[in-house]
């Protein structure tokens, strides 16, 4: 898929200023629940240890931990590619490019970005299966 190249944002100083904002919280949100979820990763990886002296292991518990192991991993990878993404997002506002679709070239509602602060698409682009899922 091409993206098309547009620097001319169709967002006042004002809106991208408000959009600028509700990325850094959101930002901030994700990079809190990184550390969280980190945290309990950590802490399962200490219990493991603990565990691993312990004579008796039942394989329902080994289960349940490398499952909730494997789930941690999952939301912690979800979550950096969120941060990511939002970096992405506040360097289109630096760059002039935020709210404009990388698929069409057109404005992006403010709707949708309100939505979804972080989008390169609109939703036409989306509709015509121009992009895949964000």
């Amino acid at each position: 898929m091409e993206e098309k190249k547009v620097t001319e944002s169709p967002l006042s100083e004002d809106t991208l200023q408000y959009f600028k904002e509700k990325l850094l919280a959101k930002r901030a949100e994700a990079k809190e629940q990184i550390e969280i979820l980190s945290d309990r990763r950590d802490n399962l990886d200490e219990a493991d240890d603990a565990d691993r002296s312990s004579l008796t292991h039942h394989p329902g518990d080994v289960g349940s931990e490398a499952e909730e192991d494997e789930m941690n991993y999952q939301l912690l990878e979800r979550e950096k590619k969120y941060v990511n993404e939002i970096n992405d997002a506040l360097e289109r506002i630096e760059n002039g490019n935020y709210g404009i679709c990388q698929a069409t070239g057109k404005p992006i509602s403010k709707g949708r970005l309100d939505a979804v602060p972080h989008t390169r698409y609109s939703m036409e682009a989306k509709e015509k299966g121009l992009v895949e899922d964000e």
